[in-house]
């Protein structure tokens, strides 16, 4: 539940933000087309989540949370700041594999070969969609 909370308010406060941006049409969108957009589906998304939400049977003992259960978000800060470090130095592919390779290994379930399948075919979707499609001026490599 809390993750739907965190993710609607997020959604909210970019709509509040993007209020003053043009929107525009399909066809010729604004400034303001794509943060509106993704403010609406980020709501939406976290309405559903907290509609779905059920509580954890594992955390009725009112105990902290043990130390395994902090390796997710000691896993997802560190593909933030690799991210967010690699980008300008080494180009968006290298950053996104090892962003998403971080943030895949954040859940104990995953294996470390679908982890690796996980980054390097998000990378090649992103170079793909930036890149190529969309023709921006982002350094695939370094």
């Amino acid at each position: 539940m809390i993750a739907g909370l965190v993710t609607a308010g997020l959604g909210v406060f970019i709509l509040v933000e993007a209020v003053g941006y043009r929107v525009g049409t399909l066809r010729s969108m604004g400034p303001g087309y794509f943060p509106m957009l993704l403010a609406v589906l980020m709501c939406l998304l976290g309405a559903g989540l907290i509609l779905l939400s059920k509580p954890d049977p594992r955390k009725d003992d009112g105990l902290p949370p043990a130390i395994a259960d902090r390796r997710g978000v000691f896993l997802v800060t560190a593909a933030f700041l690799a991210f967010a470090l690699m980008i300008e130095r080494v180009g968006l592919v290298p950053s996104v594999t090892v962003a998403v390779f971080l943030s895949a290994l954040a859940n104990r379930n995953t294996k470390l070969g679908v982890a690796v399948i996980l980054a390097f075919g998000t990378a090649a979707v992103c170079w793909f969609i930036f890149s190529f499609a969309l023709g921006l001026q982002i350094k695939a490599f370094g």
